[in-house]
């Protein structure tokens, strides 16, 4: 019975490592209220990142967000993801405003009204795809985009390596509008893998086999 209950409670610690460490690795927790210096639109508080988190599951990315403030509350706003596939540093950065740590080589945009797109800046020039309706879900101050790691191929980094940062901007086309916030504010986060179905699949079969053991012990001793 003991070397039973010590199995169930390593899987069960495996289970629980798995499940957290997924969602640890990529969360950005933002101070609220730190817009940048440089920024002189509205300071209003769907402009201001709370959290972020984006996780690689299967094929897809899943890029999620909660602002300060509902999504949609500043016309002209937008949001901006800048992701690292393998050259960002050699493709775009932000060290005209002291901040060369976050590097991207593609963005994807996310607008108030649902719609959005990918535009890859490597290589050659910016080529961007439109996200397939239904990619984006906004609700309140958060909101999730889900990217098929098609849309990202890979410039050097495994999916599950690349970086990402957060920026919303204000006002006017992408290459006018201001950045309001960064997140994380001076460097770029990693992305978190969740678990294949087959890992998960492995850790209950392990439980139902703990489980069957238990049933087998007691059928034994009669109890």
């Amino acid at each position: 019975m003991k070397t039973i209950l010590k199995s169930l409670l390593i899987i069960s610690g495996l289970t629980l490592l798995i499940a957290s460490s997924a969602r640890a690795d990529s969360l950005t927790l933002d101070p609220a209220g730190d817009f940048i210096p440089v920024y002189a639109g509205p300071q209003n508080g769907d402009l201001d990142v709370i959290s972020t988190n984006v996780s690689l599951i299967g094929s897809n990315f899943v890029f999620s967000a909660t602002m300060n403030a509902p999504i949609g509350t500043t016309a002209q706003a937008f949001y901006i993801w800048g992701v690292d596939r393998g050259t960002g540093a050699s493709t775009a950065n932000f060290a005209s405003i002291g901040l060369p740590n976050i590097v991207f080589d593609a963005v994807v945009r996310i607008n108030p009204d649902g719609t959005g797109l990918v535009t890859l800046l490597a290589p050659g020039p910016p080529t961007p795809t439109n996200l397939p309706g239904g990619s984006i879900t906004i609700f309140g101050n958060t909101f999730q985009v889900v990217v098929p790691v098609s849309l990202l191929p890979s410039r050097g980094f495994a999916p599950e390596q690349y970086g990402q940062n957060l920026w919303p901007r204000w006002g006017g086309a992408v290459g006018n509008a201001q950045i309001s916030d960064f997140a994380p504010d001076a460097n770029n986060a990693s992305v978190s893998a969740v678990p294949e179905p087959s890992t998960m699949i492995l850790l209950g079969t392990g439980l139902a086999g703990v489980g069957a053991a238990v049933r087998k012990r007691r059928q034994v001793k009669g109890d």
